[in-house]
């Protein structure tokens, strides 16, 4: 069967058809579609298979690492940045192993699209000892997430599978092989030794036992994965040694430019069978290396050959692979003379629409009023979600990972004691990583303002659900637990009611020795079974607009635009929230407009 399907669909079959019957994950942009297919297939083919959201990418990770101990095929999915977080079980889960075959999915970010780092979690499976693998297209990506887990289970070893970007959401026309899904039966057996080994002498015995798998799996990469390429080869003068996505675009400049040079596609560039490699290596002039993102190939091979790449300058070292840059690659290698891509490439794109909230979006009016209330003289700890948009309405100043808008507050509230704190965290976020920074704040009383901007649903990653949704967990009761009882907002849509429960709130703060914690009950307007949209549009009058850019500078709804010196709304994306009609404009300049 051939279907158009995004790369992580791709994954998604691959891992029905290597029979993996348990997944869980935590939402993250560019992953998030690997388990939403999983779970529509499992359901639509009726089939023997457990898919769970989990409530951060740890949890996900022990989730399924525990199924594919009791001997099921087991996967878990993440980004990138959520694979930190996942990275205390999985150093541990590399030296203790498994009996099922189990993959981690952790879908990387070239060129920071969506996420505040674009590390390459390669390093992470090198750190932990564990094989990763490096698909370069969606059907790449199914044919891995099989070998993945056929790997896992003939060595009892997690395996990472590292899609990025370009693979997670590239589509492309994918051959899935007809397949009979077999649900395994789990069942745990008691084994102190291994499952609860403790230093020194048993876990001793496991690293002892990790690193001679290593070796087995390094030969296991040459003879099955590289020495099948080795035939196809020219013996050319120069070699290029690509991975990932890095691959496709070498091939295609290779195409292009009617270059006659050699090239190894590298499939798990760790472990590296580099002794294997080195008779090889050896026999070309130069090697050229293009991965994605940090120089990990590279690193490895470099005392055995001439090798040119991130190290040497001659390659790309941050952002994501083009035509245009392995070009420029080749160029400094002297193997082209010119780059014929020049101008060609993704840094040629006219700089994008700035982001900004969705219209309607009750985060919009939480920023508003919070701003209105107290004023620039504050600081603004924020997090990841939607709302990190709010720094359009410099509401928002800082960002540095999930759930630490309260952990950075409770630090300025020790540091700086002369400005208001008021940290803004969503809902979702807060159950992944923002609870323990509370109880550390109520410890030791730091005083500040928590506002959780709560809208039942994990908005930024495609409306996945929460917690609260899927099980009845309740917010507040969550707060109230930990020693705090919340104020409470359900939104209604209008600025001053909003700003009336931050007074409120700005009062409970001046008599506070503690953390007081506010909770916005919202909605998101594109999370259909809960919009509450009134249905309210709104128009201008000209004759009241003066101008002066109030609305644009401190609102900022999309559906506003500059005509002729005025603000207008634009009728296409008014969603009809209504929040503009209430107070955002000093002139009361915004009608309704009933048309």
């Amino acid at each position: 069967m051939k279907r158009a399907l995004l790369g992580n669909e791709a994954i998604a079959y691959g891992l029905l058809i290597a029979n993996v019957d348990v997944m869980a994950a935590y939402p993250g942009t560019p992953s998030s579609e690997i388990l939403e297919t999983y779970q529509k297939l499992i359901k639509k083919l009726n089939l023997p298979a457990v898919a769970e959201w989990s409530t951060n990418e740890k949890v996900a990770f022990e989730t399924a690492y525990a199924a594919a101990v009791t001997g099921k095929r087991a996967a878990c999915g993440m980004k990138m940045v959520g694979l930190n977080v996942a990275s205390d079980p999985l150093m541990s889960s590399a030296y203790i192993g498994n009996k099922g075959g189990f993959l981690v999915i952790s879908a990387d970010d070239p060129g920071f699209y969506s996420s505040q780092t674009e590390q390459d979690s390669r390093y992470f499976a090198k750190f932990a000892r564990i094989p990763a693998l490096d698909p370069t297209d969606p059907q790449d990506g199914l044919k891995l997430a099989i070998l993945g887990i056929e790997i896992s289970e003939k060595f009892e070893i997690p395996v990472l599978l590292r899609p990025v970007l370009r693979v997670c959401h590239g589509r492309q026309i994918v051959d899935i092989t007809d397949f009979e899904f077999k649900g395994r039966k789990g069942n745990f057996e008691r084994n102190i030794e291994r499952w609860a080994a403790v230093p020194r002498v048993p876990r001793l015995k496991q690293g002892i036992s990790l690193l001679a798998k290593l070796k087995e799996i390094e030969k296991f990469n040459y003879k099955s994965l590289i020495e099948p390429q080795l035939k196809k080869l020219k013996n050319t003068e120069n070699l290029i040694i690509a991975s990932g996505t890095s691959y496709g675009f070498a091939l295609e400049a290779i195409e292009d430019n009617h270059l006659d040079i050699d090239i190894i596609k590298i499939d798990m560039p760790t472990p590296l069978p580099v002794n294997l490699l080195k008779k090889l290596l050896g026999r070309y002039k130069q090697v050229i290396v293009f991965e994605e993102t940090y120089p990990l190939i590279e690193e490895q091979i470099a005392p055995v050959a001439n090798v040119r790449g991130k190290l040497t300058g001659d390659v790309f070292n941050i952002d994501e692979v083009t035509h245009e840059r392995i070009a420029e690659g080749l160029k400094n290698a002297g193997i082209l003379k010119k780059n014929i891509y020049t101008g060609k490439g993704f840094d040629d794109i006219p700089a994008p629409r700035k982001p900004t909230l969705c219209p309607g979006c009750p985060h919009r009016t939480v920023f508003y009023g919070m701003k209105k209330v107290f004023g620039n003289n504050a600081i603004y700890p924020s997090d990841i979600g939607c709302y990190t948009l709010g720094l359009n309405q410099k509401a928002v100043d800082t960002i540095l990972c999930m759930g630490a808008s309260a952990g950075l507050a409770g630090g300025f509230s020790i540091s700086d004691k002369s400005k208001p704190i008021i940290a803004t965290i969503g809902d979702s976020t807060f159950l992944h990583s923002g609870i323990h920074p509370l109880i550390n704040s109520i410890a030791n009383k730091h005083k500040y303002i928590l506002i959780i901007l709560d809208n039942n649903t994990v908005a930024m990653t495609g409306l996945q659900p929460t917690p609260e949704r899927t099980g009845g967990v309740s917010i507040e009761k969550v707060v109230e637990g930990c020693g705090v009882k919340p104020f409470v907002l359900e939104y209604d849509g209008k600025v001053e009611t909003t700003v009336d429960f931050f007074n409120k709130v700005k009062e409970a703060y001046k008599n506070s020795d503690a953390p007081v914690v506010a909770v916005v009950k919202e909605f998101c307007t594109f999370d259909k079974e809960n919009v509450k949209l009134p249905g309210k549009f709104a128009s201008v009058d000209p004759q009241k607009c003066t101008g002066c850019g109030y609305c644009m500078d401190t609102f900022g709804c999309p559906a506003f635009e500059w005509k002729d010196g005025k603000v207008t709304v634009n009728k296409y994306f008014c969603v009809g929230c209504g929040v503009c009609l209430s107070g955002v404009c000093p002139f009361n300049a915004f009608v309704e407009d009933k048309r």
